[in-house]
């Protein structure tokens, strides 16, 4: 019996190491992982609930991940030791920031508006102001007015048929005596001989005369070679003795036009090799509306055949080289209007005038 008894113990304890064989116990640890990761789980969400609800930290959580209900993150070392925490700024260190931003802020806006006005809205500004500013000028302005040229040019054929008077008040004459009394110092045939014809290109068009009172240049740009000429003025006497002077079946090429050009700018039809102003409107502007010399400026592009074609700009006027650099200068900063010198010549035998070729860039 006790052999047999023995024999049971045996087979019981076979059985058992049969049952917990070696992946079984393997398998029953890892269950014992799992409930304790997951007994974890459920400790960690209600430690994360408790803080959530009642601000404190939360031992373990990388730093800056910190909660807080009603107050900003924190790090490990502040949270655990409050004592160390940074003092704030001072009041007025911040105040002498907020204040650097701001004059930062405004300078910026400046410069924005200042961009804006003088690069974007300007431009178009500028050209719907043209029309006012050559009014208000020319309100001021004996010379731009035709009723001044048309006295003028009364009383100066008067002379002409031997009647001599006084000028009318507030006019001066001082162009000396010449062939005509009205050819300024006796330079025309010096202005079309050393500046019309070496510079202009008659087979670009015909030629503008602005101004052209009674001197002889439209015989003298027929001799040079340029067979068609307009030439306008303002007086219409003067314009009548050159239409009887040079009559159309004698001087098919000669074109004579009663025109105020800063008013209505040259004619339509036509685009010129050369606008010529001769004593004529450059040089009257200087003394009495220098504000409107942007205004002939763009009349005189508006006339001539545009680049690149070597159109030209032909002027006689009392500025010396220096004299026209700084009225250039000027007109270019204020209206961006831009003109090359191409020629310089003295003209006429008093020694005061000077003759420029300009060319538009």
């Amino acid at each position: 019996m006790a052999d047999l008894g023995k024999s049971e113990d045996y087979e019981e304890d076979v059985w058992e190491d049969d049952y917990f064989d070696e992946g079984a116990l393997d398998e029953m640890e890892d269950l014992a992982e799992i409930e304790e990761l997951e007994a974890k789980q459920v400790a960690w969400r209600q430690q994360m609930a408790s803080a959530m609800e009642s601000g404190d930290p939360v031992n373990g959580l990388p730093q800056g991940l910190r909660m807080r209900v009603g107050e900003p993150e924190t790090r490990d070392e502040e949270a655990l030791s409050p004592k160390t925490n940074l003092d704030p700024l001072p009041m007025a260190a911040t105040r002498w920031e907020f204040w650097l931003l701001a004059l930062v802020c405004l300078v910026s806006l400046c410069t924005t508006v200042h961009f804006t006005w003088n690069h974007l809205l300007s431009p178009a500004t500028a050209a719907d102001g043209q029309g006012e500013v050559a009014a208000a000028a020319a309100s001021t302005c004996r010379q731009c007015k035709a009723e001044w040229w048309q006295d003028f040019w009364q009383w100066r054929l008067k002379e002409l048929q031997g009647q001599p008077s006084d000028p009318p008040p507030g006019m001066q004459w001082e162009w000396g005596n010449s062939i005509n009394n009205t050819d300024w110092y006796q330079s025309s045939e010096e202005f079309v001989d050393e500046l019309v014809r070496p510079y202009a290109d008659p087979g670009l068009g015909p030629v503008l005369h602005l101004g052209c009172g009674d001197a002889p240049v439209p015989e003298l740009l027929l001799r040079a070679g340029f067979a068609a000429s307009t030439h306008i003025d303002v007086a219409s006497q003067v314009i009548e003795v050159m239409r009887s002077r040079y009559p159309a079946k004698d001087w098919p090429g000669l074109d004579f036009q009663l025109r105020d050009f800063l008013k209505s700018g040259p004619p339509a039809d036509a685009r010129y090799c050369a606008v010529l102003d001769k004593a004529g409107i450059w040089d009257w502007l200087q003394e009495e509306a220098p504000q409107m010399l942007p205004h002939l400026l763009r009349l005189v592009r508006q006339a001539l055949v545009p680049s690149p074609a070597e159109s030209v700009y032909v002027i006689a006027t009392k500025q010396t080289p220096a004299e026209l650099a700084e009225t250039l200068a000027i007109v270019h900063n204020r209206e961006a209007l831009d003109f090359h010198v191409e020629a310089t010549r003295r003209l006429g035998n008093a020694g005061v005038a000077w003759g420029y070729v300009l060319s538009p860039l």
